[in-house]
Order: structure tokens, then C-alpha cells, then sequence
């Protein structure tokens, strides 16, 4: 691998961890040269995530998407993975990209190969502030979240029972984030009978390109001299242009549905029952695109904060469909309040132990770079995903989503969510009739 122009975020505002925008500025700065090299990694030495616990294999795909429709709002450096260097001419269309990572139940291909864990565009881009919160160098980072990380996910495989049709859940990562940072619980729900369609934040987080550009983030989420009024208005700009997203995958997840070019969701998605679910501000664009889109029938909020046109201060609206309020430990009362506005179908969930990263994979995959860290106990990383074991906060949030999904998109019986359970003791809950 040739010498990488990175960005750097920077580490003190812990944005790419997914932390509460609310408590982040964001800065991007040119990276000197970094010589990051991908190696080719040792198999014995790898580490999977999570064994599946639903009845399906895991199939993974993507789909890059061009809303004709809306011109981009915003812009940033482009940068070319085969040259590595920065891309001078301007993208072929001026209209709103995405990159759409989809997840399903898929037939059981014993020994097929599995999905890297993270694409290298993202990694490459994310190198040095990453693999500093994590406490690796640049090149062991992009080695491991790239080879030796093992997914779940067998790329392109073919749906699971021909004749089924499967519910559709839309999911939005917190700002900074790919959605590949979630993708234990994205794949567990997969394996229990659910399509998930995660829409990656052009703009937001550096994304890779069909054709190999890699796409950083704007400067328009540079705050570093900007006062929390600018950041407000960022961000809430930031949650509707995500709903206007996901209104706009919904969409095409019908072109699909008609005609698939990848031949695999023809005929299989019933779009008749799809929910949605995010982190931080992709908890926020969940209260969002509900609030736009009456195709959602049900959405969670997981550690989000007070972004979009129902958490601005002093909006007394609501929705009158499910949703369940995730919630670490010590959250600010920006949901709680909005919670008090639902009046039916409504769930307040914390977890106690637990802070804003907990909901992500890192907790999880931290051990895949102990051997090559040198203070990990210390790292950035560490500190945001708080004191409840990672095993146990994964499969706290994981059963809770599906119960809620289970509940309102198939219809079934889930006493869970009606009150407190022994099997989790770390979780609190209250419902609203």
C-alpha cells in the first residue's frame, strides 16, 4: 500500500466514537503522510465477532444510490484509494449519494468467505485519530478492522426460504460513524428474520465509492470556532437531510422490491411492516423520519440527544407510533421529556453501567487489539464504553430490539418490554399504555 493523505479527527472530541454531538466539536485536519501498509494477516490470528443466535445465516450487500431529485447540500476533499491522492475534478453528479449497506436472513453456505469488518476507504481515512483511540498505530488499525476482524455476513448470498417475504428495518449510526460499527446487533437482527437497510451519512463520515473515491467529511462540521447555536443548527440541518435519506431509500427499496439488478430482493421485502432505529444522531434522524414518513411503523432512539424538529426545545409534538427510548446511564433528559409526550406504544429503557459508546461494537471487538496495543486500558476508547461488560451490554441492547421489533412489525407477545427482567438486572424500564 502506497503512502495515504488521511484526516485526522481529532482525538479530544471522541467524535468518530459516536459521542453526543451535543458535547463534540469536530476537527478535520490534513495529515502529513502516513505509511500504512495492509498486510496480509495470519487466519489463526483472527477474531470473529459474535456467533448469530437467530435461526438464519447472514447475507450482506451493497448498493450505491443517486437521489435525482435533491442537489448535495454539502462538500469535502475527495480522495482516490488506487493514487491516494486528493481527486481535483468534481463528482459526476452534483445530486445526493449514498452508500447503502443492507443485511438479511440468507441460506447457510458452510465455509463461504465472510464480508470484511470495515471497507479500506473508511479505514485508511479514519487511520490515525482511530488507531490512537484505540490505542494501536495507524497501519495496525487498518489491519485489523479490515483482515483480521472476522463478520458474520457472507457477501451477496442468496435470501434464505424462496417463497418468504421479510420485514424491513432502515438503521442510522451516530454522526461520525460508519454503520459497520454496528454491525453485531445489525447482524444479529439479520439472523432472527429481518432485512436491515443501514444508510450511510454522505458528509458525515468518510465513505467509499464505487470507482475508489473516497469521500471525507465536510468542513461544514468543523465547530471549532463555531458557538453552540451554529452546531445546533448544523446538526438539526444535518438529522433532516437524513430523513429526506431514508424517505428516499424507502423509495427505492420499492424499485427493488420490483426489480432487483443484484437478483436478490425481488419480490422478498415486504414493505408493509418497516421500522427504523439509530444511534445518537441517528437516534434523533429515527424521531425524524417518523415524524416525515408515516411508512415507518415503529422506531428506537438509542442514546440519541436533542436534534430534529421534535426535540427542539419548546415543540410539543409527538408521534403516535411504537418507539423505544434507549438510554445510558446519567442520559440528559432531552428524551425523557420527549418520552412524556408519547402516549401510547412507548418504552424508556436504561442501562445501567453503560455510557454513549456502549451501543457501538467497540466494547466487543477491544480485544482484538490488546495484543497489539501498548495502554490500552487507558485508550479513549476504553473510557466510552463504561463499566458494564461488553458481552452482556450487547446482548442487552440486541434482545430489546428485537423484542420491540418482534412486537410491532411480526405482531408477537413480548412480556419483556412490559416490565423488569431478572435475566437483565442492569436494565431499567417503564412503558407508557
Amino acid at each position: 500500500m502506497k503512502t495515504f493523505y488521511g484526516f485526522i479527527i481529532a482525538l479530544s472530541t471522541l467524535a468518530i466514537l459516536g459521542v453526543n454531538p451535543l458535547l463534540t466539536k469536530v476537527e478535520i485536519l490534513l495529515a502529513q503522510p502516513s505509511q500504512v501498509q495492509t498486510q496480509p494477516t495470519d487466519r489463526a490470528l483472527s477474531f470473529r465477532l459474535p456467533a448469530l443466535k437467530g435461526t438464519y445465516s447472514v447475507g450482506a450487500t451493497a448498493y450505491y444510490l443517486v437521489d435525482p431529485s435533491r442537489e448535495e447540500t454539502y462538500s469535502s476533499e475527495i480522495y482516490d484509494l488506487q493514487t491516494q491522492k486528493p481527486v481535483t475534478t468534481p463528482r459526476p453528479t452534483a445530486h445526493r449519494e449514498l452508500m447503502v449497506y443492507i443485511w438479511y436472513p440468507a441460506k447457510s453456505q458452510s465455509g463461504a468467505k465472510t464480508t470484511p469488518y470495515i471497507d479500506e476507504g473508511f479505514a485508511l481515512a479514519t487511520a490515525e485519530g482511530m488507531g490512537a483511540n484505540f490505542g494501536v498505530s495507524p497501519e495496525q488499525f487498518v489491519r485489523l478492522v479490515t483482515q483480521t476482524i472476522q463478520t458474520n455476513s457472507i457477501p451477496k448470498a442468496e435470501l434464505a426460504n424462496a417463497s418468504k417475504r421479510y420485514p424491513v428495518v432502515i438503521f442510522s449510526p451516530g454522526f461520525g460513524s460508519t454503520p459497520k460499527f454496528y454491525t453485531t446487533q445489525i447482524e444479529q437482527l439479520a439472523s432472527y428474520g429481518y432485512v436491515v437497510v443501514a444508510v450511510n451519512p454522505t458528509y458525515e463520515v468518510p465513505v467509499l465509492f464505487p470507482g475508489g473515491q473516497i469521500i471525507t467529511q465536510s468542513s461544514a462540521f468543523d465547530f471549532s470556532s463555531a458557538d453552540k447555536k451554529t452546531e445546533q443548527r448544523t446538526f438539526n440541518e444535518a438529522v433532516k437531510i437524513r430523513a429526506k435519506d431514508i424517505s428516499f431509500v424507502l423509495n427505492e427499496l420499492d424499485r427493488l422490491n420490483l426489480d432487483d439488478p443484484q437478483g436478490l430482493f425481488t419480490g422478498r421485502l415486504d414493505l408493509s411492516r418497516v421500522g427504523i432505529f439509530g444511534h445518537s444522531l441517528g437516534g434523533d434522524t429515527a424521531i425524524e423520519a417518523m415524524w416525515r414518513d408515516r411508512r415507518l411503523q415503529a422506531g428506537i432512539n438509542m442514546d440519541g440527544g436533542s436534534y430534529g424538529t421534535l426535540l427542539r426545545s419548546g415543540n410539543r409534538d409527538s408521534l403516535n407510533r411504537p418507539f423505544l427510548i434507549m438510554s445510558h446511564d446519567g442520559a440528559d433528559n432531552a428524551l425523557q421529556l420527549f418520552y412524556q409526550r408519547l402516549t401510547t406504544n412507548a418504552y424508556r429503557l436504561i442501562i445501567k453501567g453503560s455510557k454513549h459508546s456502549t451501543f457501538m461494537d467497540f466494547g466487543l471487538i477491544l480485544p482484538a487489539f490488546s495484543a497489539n496495543s501498548i495502554n490500552q486500558a487507558t485508550s479513549p476508547i476504553k473510557q466510552a464504553i463504561g463499566s458494564i461488560d461488553p458481552q452482556q451490554a450487547s446482548k442487552i441492547v440486541n434482545v430489546y430490539t428485537l423484542a420491540f421489533f418482534d412486537r410491532y412489525l411480526k405482531d408477537r407477545r413480548e412480556p419483556l418490554l412490559k416490565k423488569a427482567s431478572s435475566n437483565y438486572p442492569e436494565v431499567l424500564i417503564e412503558s407508557r399504555p
